[in-house]
């Protein structure tokens, strides 16, 4: 019997401290996931960029989203005012079974709505199985939130696979909101 209490009060600790992970009813994750979507789903050969946000693309958004399996693993507002959040989603693998990691951060209106403009993403992990992408996933959110960047994760800095971009050749353009080459 004491073994049990010493593993459920560690998964308690374990949880609580883990300060940004998603709480499902904290806002609506859905329709937040699906505003923020057309900003980063990859589009159907069919829709043009410039069309990625019209209503007729919303049931190609809607497949996509079931297709890929996108999750949300973290969410908070930040003391800049700032939304910070960061989502998996499947990527093509043979054994369909890697996911890549996609942080941003946006800002709402005066409505609540998500503010558009204000959208960047801060950045990609490479594609890998859940549970390792779980692991840097919350080491990857912490450093962004509390430093700012996660360039000490840029590749050939950090050992291992853990951000793809940016890198020394691809930025966001904030403006343009893509990813760039230099």
């Amino acid at each position: 019997m004491n073994k049990y209490f010493v593993l459920s009060f560690s998964l308690i600790l374990f949880s609580c401290g883990d300060k940004y992970a998603f709480n499902p009813k904290a806002i609506d994750y859905d329709g937040t996931l699906d505003t923020l979507m057309p900003h980063f789903a990859k589009l159907h050969d069919s829709i043009p960029d410039k069309d990625r946000f019209l209503a007729k693309n919303k049931e190609f958004m809607r497949v996509h989203k079931l297709e890929r399996q996108y999750e949300w693993h973290y969410y908070t507002q930040a003391n800049n005012g700032y939304f910070y959040f960061l989502i998996s989603r499947l990527e093509p693998s043979l054994k369909r079974d890697k996911y890549a990691g996609i942080c941003g951060r946006f800002k709402r209106d005066t409505k609540g709505g998500i503010d558009s403009v204000s959208y960047e993403e801060l950045f990609w992990t490479w594609k890998m199985r859940m549970p390792e992408l779980k692991t840097k996933a919350k080491e990857l959110f912490v450093k962004v939130i509390e430093n700012g960047n996660v360039d000490n994760y840029l590749t050939g800095k950090k050992e291992g696979f853990w951000v793809e971009f940016p890198d020394e050749k691809t930025y966001y353009d904030k403006s343009s909101q893509t990813w760039k080459v230099k």
